[in-house]
């Protein structure tokens, strides 16, 4: 796979501002560099730092950003600040992002060749060209216009960090509606977008008038949508919140479409639709019709998706692996992750924190053995020098399965004390890897407190009200990871039948074997979208010991919920669940 190729979701998206003295990167210096680095779909690092430009700062340059000559007398010299930056922009799959992108990185570029550093050979995006394609109904494109048209707050205009976080925080806006309006699946797509060109038509397309009918019956409801040619094939299969406003949003007046998405929308002759009740059920169909009907323009989509897991293996001297599959083989599994990068992150701080061993294979320890590079480093005690015995080593593990799986050891609570704790005796490099581990874990947790992570014990009830939330509400009733029950139910008997249901599941002998590509896809589906929408949702974990209790708590939220008042829907029309692809 090509960089291009990459999926949205593994984009890495750095985003910078730089204040400077001038306009011309020739001449004129950077006083100000800020930057904030995007992954999987989030904030995770900020950076800033003044700059001494060893020139003189003009009047209205410090009146605009209120930094002086006196700020930047004592401030680092550049090429002190720019290796932070070179780290970040060499990284793999990282995309240079910023507003009026020419300006930023024209000031970057120059400044690395000044330094003798390559400049990288990397993607540039340019927000304020992206906000001119999507950003419907915007007549202004400067930072100022697009952050309050996506509702971001600048704390600090005009300064290198609080214009660059005000960009990051539209581009992921940006992203999610390049995303759903715009079929954006890579970061080929996304960075063709800054240029694409709306059309308008003399007159309705051959297309239009062969759908015009079809297009005023399509429901204001959940669903899946189905586009066919004229030999009543499918060629695209999607999904919406509104399929009324998602069909039709293809047909305007005015269309904005990659070459790949006009190209499909020549062919389409008529359009076909299920309804669902709620969008996770419309996720949920989308990604099975996709695999079973294999539509031609749903290339990335027709193959499943492999999630990462993080699996304690089953031997004497376990080790913390990263896989995509979960097998009934007696190792222990944790996720699914929301990336393969969260799941690196999260395995390399547990095993340091825990001296797990990285070794391959089962350990044969021998006291002739020599110990690697990780005993000295003190990341591991060396079971395979027989300086660590089983019982000590088996402890270590019971530490890392208790981080990992049981939610009464606060694990988040745990890092954020060593965290502080290594602060505190200047080791900030343990600081900071703890604080991007206690970051990662926020990000795989299905529910606000700590929870269990192993898919042995996702054990859960997930009840999602649909339009009509007075009279039904969708259910999905997940056991060690499996769905086992999806099903519409009417709130005056939901309670009888999810009793006898929730019984029949918790109760009878759990499922074995290996987990099948569509049970992976469902949880993954299933557990990426709680984390996105869980306030949208009654969720309940259950202890298989205690049904009744996980009961109770059910029917106390269903009697809240006939009580609750409606609330007009602070999303858009469109899913927020990123495309899978």
């Amino acid at each position: 796979m090509t960089e291009l190729e990459l999926p949205l979701d593994d984009v890495r998206y750095v985003v910078v501002d730089v204040e400077t003295t001038g306009g011309t990167n020739s001449s004129h210096r950077m006083i100000e560099l800020g930057y904030c680095v995007i992954e999987d779909g989030e904030i995770v690092r900020r950076y800033s730092s003044l700059i001494n430009p060893h020139s003189e700062i003009p009047d209205f340059i410090a009146v605009m950003t209120g930094i002086t000559q006196d700020m930047v007398a004592d401030a680092p010299e550049e090429d002190d600040v720019l290796p932070n930056l070179l780290r970040e922009l060499r990284e793999e799959g990282t995309v240079f992002v910023g507003h009026n992108v020419g300006f930023d990185w024209g000031f970057v570029a120059k400044a690395f060749t000044r330094h003798g550093e390559d400049v990288p050979d990397i993607p540039r995006l340019c927000t304020c060209r992206l906000s001119r394609r999507i950003s419907s109904g915007l007549q202004k494109h400067d930072l100022g216009s697009v952050a309050t048209y996506y509702g971001v707050a600048i704390e600090a205009r005009h300064r290198a960090l609080g214009d660059a976080e005000a960009t990051a925080h539209a581009l992921i806006t940006m992203i999610s509606r390049a995303r759903d309006e715009h079929e954006a699946q890579t970061l080929e797509d996304l960075l063709a977008l800054q240029t694409a060109k709306r059309t308008t038509p003399l007159q309705p397309s051959k297309v239009q008038k062969a759908v015009a009918e079809r297009l005023a019956e399509v429901p204001d409801e959940p669903g899946v949508y189905y586009f066919l040619n004229g030999r009543r094939q499918i060629v695209y299969i999607g999904k919406a919140k509104s399929l009324a406003k998602r069909v039709r949003h293809y047909f305007g007046s005015t269309p904005l479409h990659n070459k790949k998405l006009s190209r499909m929308l020549k062919y389409v002759r008529d359009i076909r639709w299920e309804t669902t009740e709620t969008e996770l059920g419309a996720i949920l169909l989308e990604s099975r019709e996709i695999k079973e009907k294999q539509p031609s323009y749903n290339v990335m989509s027709r193959e499943y998706l492999a999630p990462t897991f993080l699996k304690l293996t089953d031997d004497d001297f376990p080790r913390l692996d990263l896989v995509s599959s979960v097998d009934d083989d007696g190792g222990e599994y944790y996720g699914p992750f929301k990336s393969e990068r969260m799941a690196l992150r999260v395995a390399d701080i547990i095993r340091q924190t825990h001296k797990l061993r990285t070794c391959a294979g089962t350990l044969r320890p021998h006291a002739d053995v020599r110990p690697c590079f990780e005993f000295h480093v003190k990341r591991c005690e060396a079971p395979c020098a027989e300086l660590q015995d089983r019982s000590s080593y088996q402890q270590n593990v019971e530490r890392a399965r208790a981080y990992l799986s049981n939610p009464e050891s606060g694990v988040v609570t745990h890092l954020a004390q060593q965290m502080e704790a290594a602060a505190g005796r200047m080791d900030f490099e343990r600081a900071a890897l703890l604080r991007d581990g206690i970051r990662d874990l926020g990000k795989v947790t299905q529910h606000s407190t700590d929870r269990p992570l192993a898919v042995r014990d996702t054990n859960l009830v997930l009840i999602v009200p649909t339009r009509d939330r007075y009279q039904t509400v969708e259910t999905f009733i997940l056991r060690s990871g499996r769905l086992r029950y999806h099903g519409v139910l009417g709130l005056a008997a939901t309670t009888t039948v999810l009793r006898s249901t929730m019984t029949s599941i918790f109760t009878t002998s759990n499922q074995r074997g290996n987990f099948t590509e569509q049970e992976l896809d469902e949880l993954r589906l299933i557990t990426s979208w709680l984390y996105g929408q869980r306030e949208r949702s009654i969720t309940v974990h259950v202890h298989v010991d205690r049904i009744h209790e996980a009961f109770d708590t059910i029917v106390a939220a269903l009697r809240e919920l006939r009580q609750e008042p409606p609330q007009t829907s602070m999303f858009n029309e469109y899913s927020q669940l990123p495309e899978q692809g």
